[in-house]
């Protein structure tokens, strides 16, 4: 909001202006002939701003006063600023025509700019505040207006091209609804960049805030631009328009930024899908950029602020839309009037996830209970408002079907607890009692049968559920058992083939990069004995690289020195997040030539999937003392009776591998 106490609102005392002014249009040489009177005119508009919410420009004044044109510009301009304090207060407003023609993608065609005088009255206090604050509210209705009535977005993909084309030539901030409004600012008399800031600090920054306080702008920071004009990011409050804009962002880090820094030879292949996703290959970029690269720097920067803006915006949405189907199953379960098995409920055609189940079921509205025989094992909820209705549906099954999995399912629900009024209490107990005949003795149950008398006394129920009870135990036990295993097998399964496509993928990309395969000799496993020289790039990137290939050969010998056998997937652990494997990948391939080298440990793929990893400096330092190590223990395991198939496995691989390489290193 607007500071009341900002300095460039400050003006001269009324009494002493008034003194001052008299005196300059009485000088002898007649040069302020005039001047006392364009005064008293901006006086008299000032003094019923309150009433009609006007003040003058120059045109107003100059015909009130009947002062020549020129005249009333220098006698108005040396009043604001030639004299300390000023004596009146050139101030801005903006100004909405909508009935002008002209291009609706340029505010300049409805909102027109005028430039106005005031002096304020001895109630002022030396002030300008209470007219700058009124103008600023009409400045920003009609921003308001032109924005809601007749304003039009140009379109994606001409943001794409207006996006690019000032990331080219360094202008990002042109972009920004801030400097569209800014523009509107553009006041004649502002001649020094100390009238310019006034401007700004009057004007142009309050009226931001209100507007994005109103929702017409959103603002976001971005600190670490180097430009204070990239600092404060103004876009207008339009959803689709912000997604387009990161869209445009992702466009040109796709098609612009990615393809350098890929001919640098710092970031490798990149899959689609990671441009679906794209935060951890936007950080990877970032960490490549200085400030030498200008606004395609700072498109990261923001590109990076609006991901996490939109997935948090998505992550909104998806509650709210998950919440919308939790309501509207709760509806459901309202007006089923029985127990449902939750298999069978559906959210837009699909099975329960177990996310959303765990929603569902964590309601305080719902009944939940487990039930399972030695065939199958199945879940129901019922809504407790539905306990009378599925009391009577209960009752009608046993009628009808002889079936008593609704009375068991209600009594493991223990919905008794739920009930106030006793009938629906007394029909479950007399459908339970008579859903129990069956579970008496073979014999008594014959005897009452021949006798007429089809009950069950209640000294005998007790005893018959405990039996049930105990039978449900072991059956859902049972059933729960085989369904671990049967989701163990399955995500086994599952893994295994993501494995095997991850493979296929990563030897069809290797085949189709010859580049990339000629510089794996000391990556696998020291097969050839040169590699391509790593490619040249500024020295600020080539310390960067030399940094990151220090950083992996410590873990990679810190690994060894505590007995560990690193792996990529252990590097990338240690690096918190700095590589994706695949890049990490690539990154090994470009610049770790001689300095690392690999070896898969055989018959083991299931605890050692991926290669061993090892530095050049640590075979030259502990080689020798290596492989006698693991010659010793792939003799210890020949000569056991009952050899350790792994350690052995361990053994031989690296007895393979050091046999191979050592001898190739020199000293």
């Amino acid at each position: 909001m607007l500071d009341p106490n900002l300095p460039e609102l400050k003006v001269m005392d009324y009494t002493a202006c008034l003194q001052k002014v008299q005196a300059m249009d009485s000088r002898g040489d007649f040069s302020y002939k005039g001047i006392y009177k364009v005064l008293l005119v901006i006086f008299e508009w000032t003094d019923k701003f309150l009433q009609n919410k006007v003040l003058p420009n120059v045109e107003q004044i100059e015909r009130d006063s009947s002062i020549d044109r020129d005249r009333t510009e220098n006698y108005v301009i040396d009043l604001s600023y030639k004299q300390n304090p000023a004596i009146i207060r050139k101030l801005n407003v903006l100004e909405f025509h909508p009935n002008e023609p002209g291009d609706p993608e340029n505010p300049k065609t409805f909102i027109k700019h005028n430039t106005v005088f005031a002096r304020p009255t001895t109630s002022d206090g030396g002030t300008a505040f209470r007219y700058a604050l009124g103008l600023n509210e009409l400045s920003t209705a009609a921003i308001k207006g032109w924005f809601n009535e007749k304003r039009k977005y140009p379109g994606k993909e001409k943001m794409r091209k207006v996006i690019k084309a000032a990331v080219d030539s360094n202008r990002l901030f042109d972009t920004y609804a801030s400097t569209e409004i800014g523009n509107l600012f553009q006041c004649p008399y502002d001649k020094t960049k100390a009238q310019k800031d006034a401007t700004i600090v009057i004007h142009l920054k309050p009226i931001l805030k209100q507007l994005v306080d109103d929702k017409i702008l959103f603002f976001f920071r971005n600190d670490s631009a180097s430009r204070p004009a990239n600092k404060s990011v103004f876009l207008y409050n339009k959803p689709s328009e912000i997604a387009d804009r990161y869209d445009g962002y992702i466009d040109y880090t796709k098609n612009t930024i990615y393809p350098a820094l890929k001919n640098l030879g710092v970031m490798g292949e990149v899959t689609e899908d990671s441009w679906n996703s794209p935060r951890n290959l936007l950080m990877e970029i970032k960490g490549y950029m200085n400030d030498s690269y200008g606004d395609q720097k700072t498109l990261i920067e923001e590109c990076l602020v609006l991901n996490e803006i939109i997935e948090k915006d998505k992550e909104r949405e998806e509650k709210q839309k998950r919440k919308q189907q939790v309501d509207d199953l709760m509806a459901f379960l309202a007006e089923a009037g029985r127990i449902v098995e939750v298999n069978l409920l559906r959210v837009s055609g699909e099975p329960l996830t177990d996310e959303f189940r765990a929603t569902l079921l964590s309601q305080p509205e719902l009944l939940y209970t487990e039930y399972a025989d030695n065939k199958v094992y199945n879940e129901f909820i019922l809504h407790k408002s539905c306990i009378p209705q599925a009391i009577e549906s209960a009752k009608r099954t046993f009628q009808i079907k002889h079936s008593d999995l609704e009375i068991r399912v209600l009594n493991q629900m223990n919905v008794t607890l739920h009930l106030n009024d006793e009938s629906p209490k007394r029909l479950l107990e007399e459908i339970e009692a008579q859903s129990l005949f069956q579970f008496l003795p073979f014999f008594t149950r014959i005897w009452r049968m021949i006798m007429g008398s089809m009950v069950v006394h209640k000294f005998e129920i007790p005893p018959i559920k405990a039996r049930l009870q105990q039978q449900l135990n072991k059956d859902l036990a049972s059933q729960k058992a085989k369904k671990i295993s049967q989701e163990k097998e399955r995500l086994v399964k599952a893994r295994l083939k993501e494995r095997e496509e991850a493979e296929k993928d990563a030897e069809k990309k290797s085949k189709q990069s010859q580049q990339a395969a000629s510089t794996t000799a000391g990556f696998n496993g020291g097969e050839e004995d040169s590699s391509e020289p790593v490619k040249q790039g500024s020295p600020e990137e080539e310390k960067k690289w030399k940094e990151s290939i220090e950083a992996i050969i410590r873990i990679l010998d810190e690994a060894w020195e505590f007995g560990v056998y690193p792996d990529r997937e252990y590097v990338l652990s240690k690096l918190n997040g700095k590589f994706t494997e695949e890049n990490l990948i690539f990154f090994l391939k470009k610049f770790g030539g001689k300095e690392i080298y690999s070896f898969p440990i055989r018959n083991q793929r299931e605890k050692f999937p991926w290669p061993i990893l090892v530095s050049t400096g640590y075979l030259k330092r502990y080689g020798k003392k290596l492989l006698d190590k693991v010659t010793a223990e792939s003799d210890r395991q020949r000569s056991e009776k009952f050899p350790n198939q792994e350690k052995f496995d361990i053994a031989e691989s690296q007895l393979d591998f050091l046999n191979r390489i050592l001898p190739r290193l020199k000293p």
